[in-house]
């Protein structure tokens, strides 16, 4: 069975102006018995950390809302962001985060197909280039 820790998972940092961190802390390359998604956790810098819109073509992106506030657009809607929110981005659809509090904003994101840990960090480099 997988079992992870995710307190003791180094973290990929990104700097501003898309500051977070982001783990990978499973998919079907990190555990044999993952196979249907890949989860990772997304924290948001305090005080505009954020992502670039950006969609993910073959997979949908759920994401669960665990600690602090913040602002998210999907499909060109915006929504408030606070703990015990989620939100669903389908396959294709555009969205963006941004914490616009004081602590850090944190997402459990599941990606359902899973999405490879190459792609996620082709996607950490594309964001550190466009700094």
């Amino acid at each position: 069975m997988a079992y992870v820790d995710s307190n003791v998972i180094g973290a990929a940092k990104i700097d501003k102006p898309f500051e977070r961190e982001l783990k990978v802390v499973m998919s079907p390359e990190t555990h044999k018995d993952v196979k249907d998604f890949t989860l990772l956790i997304s924290t948001l810098a305090p005080n505009g950390g954020c992502t670039d819109f950006h969609s993910h073509e073959a997979s949908g992106e759920l994401m669960v809302f665990t600690q602090g506030t913040g602002k998210a657009w999907l499909d060109g809607v915006e929504y408030e962001l606070k703990p015990g929110v989620a939100m669903y981005a389908p396959p294709g659809v555009e969205h963006k985060t941004l914490n616009t509090g004081d602590t850090p904003l944190v997402i459990i994101c599941v990606f359902v197909p899973p999405a490879s840990v190459d792609y996620i960090q082709a996607n950490i480099e594309a964001a550190r280039k466009r700094l």
